[in-house]
Formats: C-alpha cells, sequence, structure tokens
C-alpha cells in the first residue's frame, strides 16, 4: 500500500499533534464515514469528547463534514496508509528483539528447566465462538499466563496490542470490549506509568483448569 508522501507534505505542520485517540478516530473512519454519536458510541467516549477532536482533524486537513457523517479527507487516508508503514517497521523490530529474547530465554531456561501448570488453549478457542480478533488476545493472555504464571499484560495502548496481533486497532477495541462484557478478562488503567492492565479472569481460568481434571 503505497502512501503519497506529496499529499502528505500539505498537512506536515499538524501531523506532529496527531496522536492518542485522534488516532483511534482516524482508523474508525477509514473504513467508512460515521456520525459523531456512532462513534462516541463505539468508542465509548462522549459525543462532546468525540466531537472535539473530530473538529480538531477538520482544522488538521485529516477528515471533513458532509451531512450529518464524517469523513477522512485524501490527506487522512494517506496519513493512515503511513501509519500503517511505521507500525509494520515497530513490527518487524520487534519481532528482531523478540527473536533475540526468545534465544536468550531459551538458554537461561536450558540450563534451569522448570515445571509450569498449562492451561488448554487450542481445543476451548476452536469451540469458543468467539471471533477472531477476540481469539487472538485470548491466545496471547493465556500464552503469557502459561509461560509466566502472570494473568495479565501491560501494554501502553491498543495499538501497542494491535502489533502483537497485526490486528486493526479499531478491531482490537471492539474485541476488548466484547471479551470484557462476556467475563473473560479486565481491563483497566494502572499506576504504572499509565500503562493499560489486561489479563484473563480468575473465574475464567478456574473453567479451563476444570477441564484439566475432567
Amino acid at each position: 500500500m503505497a502512501v503519497n508522501y506529496a499529499l502528505l507534505s500539505t498537512t506536515s505542520t499538524a501531523l506532529g499533534r496527531v496522536r492518542g485517540f485522534t488516532i483511534t478516530l482516524l482508523y474508525m473512519l477509514y473504513y467508512g464515514g460515521g456520525r459523531c454519536c456512532d462513534l462516541a458510541e463505539r468508542c465509548g467516549k462522549s459525543q462532546n469528547y468525540v466531537w472535539r477532536y473530530l473538529k480538531n482533524m477538520e482544522r488538521y486537513g485529516l477528515a471533513l463534514k458532509n451531512g450529518d457523517f464524517w469523513f477522512l479527507t485524501d490527506s487522512g487516508v494517506e496519513f493512515v496508509k503511513y501509519l500503517d508503514v511505521v507500525y509494520n517497521n515497530i513490527i518487524d523490530y520487534r519481532k528482531k528483539v523478540e527473536r533475540k529474547s526468545k534465544e536468550d530465554r531459551k538458554k537461561v531456561e536450558s540450563k534451569q528447566p522448570k515445571t509450569t501448570k498449562q492451561i488448554p488453549i487450542s481445543f476451548w478457542l476452536k469451540n469458543s465462538g468467539l471471533e477472531n480478533v477476540e481469539k487472538e488476545v485470548v491466545e496471547v493472555l493465556l500464552r503469557h499466563y502459561n509461560e509466566t504464571g502472570s494473568k495479565f499484560i501491560l501494554v501502553k495502548d491498543q495499538f501497542e496490542l494491535s502489533e502483537k496481533l497485526k490486528a486493526n486497532p479499531s478491531e482490537v477495541l471492539e474485541a476488548l470490549k466484547n471479551l470484557r462484557q462476556d467475563n473473560i478478562i479486565y481491563l483497566y488503567r494502572s499506576d504504572i506509568q499509565g500503562y493499560w492492565k489486561i489479563g484473563v479472569k480468575t473465574s475464567f481460568l478456574k473453567i479451563l483448569e476444570n477441564r484439566i481434571n475432567s
């Protein structure tokens, strides 16, 4: 997906201010226009909150309003493409770091082997009825639990989790909302430098653990 950098340069003075929730709205609008009330409902924010960000995006030349609906401008579309390029580069870099970390961890584990209680993943996921992104979130959390014994992971925002899952940020937001409603995970902002804590609920783990003994 080629990026039109010439078009981006026309709004370059504003792009440095684009971060956080603005990026969430960019991705939400990238897949089709939406009314402010619909966008607010999807992301769990108030309409006034979303409206302020949309107006800023309009001022930056990234979004425009047609009737009741908001859409991305050509510059907005190109900026989302640019973000995808950046995220892919970050993913590639983190893969290299993770590979190195895994290699180092294997060396340590080979010297000090230890046994951990494993929670069955594949069978439950196959019959869970969850959407693909929801399955990927649960799989990441359970794999982390099996490897470390910790029920949660810390992420800076949904984009960091999106990079892990190679999924669209808006789809990840929807998956987290659904999993929390189904009492499979918990999600809240921790006291550790503003990171989000995402973890599997103890009650859900007990259900899976009972299947080991059944």
